[in-house]
C-alpha cells in the first residue's frame, strides 16, 4: 500500500459517517455494505494522488510559485506508459477542477457544558487554480494532505528524525539522507506558513496561545535539530566518509549519479528553513511583546446584513459606505498585467549557510562596505572643511573629495549630500537656484539644474561664502 492508500484507509469511514443520512434515534444500527459509485477501478483517484506529489516537488523548487498545466500533463505522462494510451489532457482538467472545487464538511466544536456547537468549513480544496491562466499550486489543505499521506510527525517530534541522518551515514544509507531531510523541511514550513497565517489573521486565538505556550519546546527542538545537522554537514567533510561514498557509489546501477553535493544541499535546505522559522516565530513573540497582535474578533456578514436590513445606518454612514465599494471611475486607465509580465523577473534569495536560532552567539561583524569605509577615513577631513566654509557639490568634485582608496566613490559623496546625518548631525544642505555641470577625469559628465551645498548649522554668517549666501532652499 502506498501513503496516499494508508491516508485514505485512515479516513474513508469518517467521510462514509459524514455522508450517512441517517436519522438520529433511529433503533435500526446495522450497516450494511454500500456500493461505491465511481469506476471502480482507481485511474481518478492514482492520477490526483501523482498530481498532488508532483505538486509538493514543484512547491520545494519553485517556492510555492504556480505551475502550468502543461508541465503537470508532460510529467504525469511519464507515469502512463504509451501502452496504456497517452494521457488525455481532458482527465487532467478534470481532475484538477475537481481538486480545485472546494466541498462543504459539516463538524461539531466542543462548546458549553450543555451542546457542542455546530460547525463547518469549505478549505477543503487541494489544489488552487487561476482564473486567467489556469496555473495550479497546492493549498494549505493540499500540502496538509500531502504531508499527513508522507505520515510526517510535527515539528516538536522532527527531531529525531534529524537523527536519522546521522544514523543513515554510519550506516552508509546515503539514498535515505534527501528523503529525512525533506521531512523535516515538510515540517519546518508547515509551522513556518503558520505563524505567516497567525500574523496574518490574528483572530485564531487558540493557534496563536499553543504557539506561545509550546514556543520553549520549539527553540529546544530546532536547536538540536540544526546541532544535529551541523554535525552530519561536518562528517561529509571528513575523508573516511568520503572514501565509503565514493565506494557506495560505485556499487550503485548504472545511470544513478551521486555526489556529496547532493546530500550537502539537502541538509543545508533544512538549516537554512530554520534560520527563517526562527526569525519569524523571533517576530512573532516581539509583536505580541509590543502589542501589535490584537484580536479583532470574527466579523458574521450574515447577522451585520440582517442589521442593516432591520436597522439602516444614517445618510452620511452610507454615502461613505457605497463611494467605498463602487468600482473605480472608468476613466481611470489600468495598464494590462499581461504587458508588464516580460518585465519582472522572480528571483530567490542567496542561501545563507549561517544557521540562525533565537539565543544563537552573536557572531563576527560584517565586514565594513565602502560607504562606511569612506566616511571613516574622509570624515573628519571633510568635516573640518565644512567648519571653514559651505561646500558646494561641484566645489567638492573639483576638490577631489569622491576620490578614495585610488577608486571612485562618487556615489559615497553623493550620499553626504542625501543623508547629512552621516557626516555630522548639525549639517544642513542648501539649494542654489544656478545650474552646473562638471566633466570628470574619466569623462563623465555630472549636470544638476540646481546645485546643493553643505554647511554647519553652528557655522558663523561671515564665513558664508557668497555663492552659499545665495540659497534660496535649506532643510
Amino acid at each position: 500500500m502506498t501513503a496516499w492508500s494508508k491516508l485514505l484507509v485512515a479516513t474513508t469511514r469518517l467521510i462514509d459517517l459524514h455522508d450517512s443520512a441517517h436519522e438520529p434515534g433511529s433503533p435500526f444500527i446495522q450497516v450494511t455494505q454500500e456500493q461505491r459509485r465511481g469506476l471502480r477501478d482507481g485511474y481518478w483517484l492514482d492520477l490526483g494522488c501523482l498530481l498532488l506529489d508532483y505538486l509538493l516537488e514543484m512547491d520545494f523548487a519553485t517556492n510555492s510559485a504556480f505551475v502550468t498545466q502543461g508541465r503537470c500533463l508532460a510529467h504525469l505522462r511519464t507515469a502512463y506508459p504509451a501502452h496504456y494510451g497517452e494521457l488525455s489532457p481532458d482527465d487532467l482538467g478534470f481532475v484538477i477542477n475537481l481538486l480545485a472545487t472546494p466541498s462543504e464538511l459539516h463538524f461539531r466544536q466542543p462548546g458549553d457544558a450543555e451542546a457542542r456547537r455546530q460547525r463547518s468549513t469549505k478549505r477543503t480544496a487541494l489544489i488552487e487554480k487561476q482564473g486567467q491562466t489556469g496555473q495550479v499550486r497546492l493549498t494549505a489543505s493540499g500540502r496538509q494532505a500531502v504531508t499527513l499521506a508522507g505520515q510526517v510527525e510535527d515539528l516538536l517530534y522532527s527531531e529525531y528524525d534529524a537523527a536519522k541522518v546521522l544514523a543513515a551515514l554510519a550506516r552508509g544509507d546515503f539514498a535515505r539522507i534527501p528523503d529525512i531531510t525533506n521531512q523535516i523541511l515538510l515540517s519546518i514550513r508547515g509551522l513556518t506558513q503558520e505563524l505567516r497565517r497567525v500574523r496574518e489573521n490574528p483572530t485564531r486565538e487558540g493557534k496563536l496561545a499553543a504557539l506561545l505556550d509550546n514556543q520553549r519546546h520549539y527553540h529546544h527542538a530546532l536547536s538540536t535539530i540544526q546541532q544535529t545537522l551541523l554535525d552530519a554537514r561536518a562528517q561529509l567533510v571528513s575523508p573516511q566518509l568520503g572514501e565509503r561514498f565514493a565506494a557506495w557509489c560505485e556499487a550503485q546501477p548504472d545511470g544513478e549519479a551521486w555526489d556529496l553535493r547532493v546530500l550537502s544541499g539537502a541538509i543545508g535546505r533544512v538549516l537554512t528553513a530554520i534560520e527563517n522559522l526562527s526569525r519569524r516565530l523571533a517576530e512573532l513573540l516581539a509583536d505580541i511583546a509590543e502589542g501589535r497582535i490584537q484580536s479583532m474578533g470574527v466579523v458574521d456578514f450574515t447577522d451585520l446584513a440582517r442589521g442593516l436590513l432591520a436597522a439602516p445606518p444614517a445618510a452620511a454612514l452610507r454615502d461613505a459606505l457605497v463611494a467605498r465599494l463602487m468600482p473605480r471611475p472608468p476613466r481611470v486607465a489600468m495598464p494590462r498585467p499581461v504587458s508588464l509580465i516580460p518585465l519582472l523577473e522572480s528571483r530567490r534569495a542567496e542561501v545563507s549557510h549561517a544557521a540562525l536560532v533565537f539565543d544563537a552567539e552573536p557572531g563576527a561583524a560584517p565586514e565594513d562596505p565602502l560607504l562606511a569605509r569612506f566616511l571613516e577615513a574622509r570624515g573628519p577631513a571633510l568635516r573640518a572643511r565644512l567648519a571653514r566654509a559651505p561646500l558646494a557639490l561641484p566645489e567638492a568634485l573639483a576638490e577631489g573629495w569622491h576620490r578614495f582608496e585610488e577608486g571612485d566613490c562618487l556615489a559615497q559623496l553623493l550620499n553626504t549630500f542625501v543623508d547629512t546625518a552621516l557626516l555630522d548631525a548639525r549639517l544642513r544642505v542648501g539649494i542654489e537656484p544656478q545650474p552646473f555641470e562638471v566633466t570628470l577625469e574619466d569623462g563623465r559628465v555630472i549636470r544638476g539644474e540646481v546645485t546643493p551645498s553643505l554647511r554647519l548649522a553652528s557655522a558663523p554668517l561671515d564665513v558664508v561664502s557668497p555663492s552659499a549666501a545665495t540659497a534660496k532652499d535649506e532643510c
